[in-house]
């Protein structure tokens, strides 16, 4: 069983000042919090939030006791296909919250069967004496995709981590994924400049990725930034003219470029597993080159049947 601790290591010594868009990004000014729904949470950190979602109404609620965190084990396996060995126990989730991170749940209050349809696990602490939560875990169940739950799950852990004085949150995704190249970069603002190759190994989630290494992109989300404060308040920026954009060469003095991924890796998974490796190794090697250039993702769109990444030069603090 692999144990992933990622709490402060290091002592902070620095005292950052708040969000300047503390009082804008409450979760209430979010959307959350809108009320008691039927099952009795009224919108705090004690009791949960609440949200209209597609004509559902979803709850969400700070996990904190060891039969609350029980179903997020299962999550796991329904969502991302792991093994015993790489599933977070409930026994270690129970203490996510003393590092000043939370596990949050989300509850459908109609949806017949089991109301619970997703949960989202956040580590709090220090690197390098900045405050940041580590987003170790988002899934929703397989079923509940595509309305929305993701990135309500996001937007209202981004609103609990300012008003705890956070700087940044920050986690890794696969590169392949558009789904999750959507979410996190065009809706959410976060951007990425390090790649990390196969970092949980070719057996992890073999029902998901086919094998194939386990590379990753690091997000980073700029909990102070205007471009961050901006997605949460829903207000999103023109979208880049993917087809006037070149992709990517190494040298080029292109002002942006383009690194292109599939539009559906999991079906060219399932069709042709050896395109899908290939697919792998070739946005590897752009991305690694790109970040080596100064570059970073900024952006993704879609046209076409295109999908790609944005890349602009690294500012350390875009907007």
């Amino acid at each position: 069983m692999r144990l992933r601790r990622n709490i402060a290591l290091m002592a902070n010594t620095t005292r950052y000042s708040p969000s300047p868009f503390t009082s804008e990004t409450r979760p209430d000014k979010l959307g959350f919090g809108l009320g008691p729904g039927r099952l009795g949470f009224d919108g705090d950190e004690a009791t949960g939030w609440t949200k209209p979602a597609s004509g559902n109404r979803l709850v969400f609620r700070l996990l904190h006791q060891l039969d609350d965190l029980v179903p997020v084990e299962q999550l796991q396996v329904d969502v991302f296909g792991v093994g015993e060995r790489d599933v977070i126990p409930a026994s270690e989730l129970v203490v996510v919250a003393e590092t000043g991170g939370d596990v949050i749940g989300a509850f459908s209050e109609h949806d017949d069967g089991d109301p619970f349809v997703g949960a989202l696990v956040g580590w709090g602490g220090y690197v390098s004496g900045v405050p940041r939560i580590v987003s170790d875990l988002l899934a929703v169940q397989p079923a509940r995709r595509g309305r929305g739950i993701g990135e309500d799950l996001k937007r209202l852990q981004a609103g609990i981590a300012i008003q705890r004085g956070f700087r940044e949150i920050v986690w890794t995704v696969d590169p392949l994924r558009a789904a999750n190249a959507r979410l996190n970069v065009a809706k959410l603002g976060a951007t990425a400049h390090r790649y990390e190759r196969n970092r949980y190994g070719d057996g992890f989630g073999v029902g998901l990725y086919g094998g194939m290494p386990t590379d990753r992109l690091h997000m980073v989300w700029d909990l102070a930034s205007e471009r961050t404060r901006n997605r949460l308040l829903g207000v999103r920026p023109e979208p880049f003219d993917l087809e006037s954009l070149p992709r990517f060469a190494s040298g080029s003095v292109a002002p942006s470029a383009v690194v292109e991924i599939p539009p559906d890796i999991d079906a060219l998974i399932q069709q042709d597993q050896a395109a899908a490796l290939a697919r792998r190794i070739e946005v590897r090697s752009a991305l690694e080159q790109a970040f080596a250039e100064g570059l970073e993702i900024t952006g993704f769109e879609q046209l076409g049947g295109r999908s790609a990444y944005v890349l602009t030069p690294r500012t350390g603090t875009s907007s």
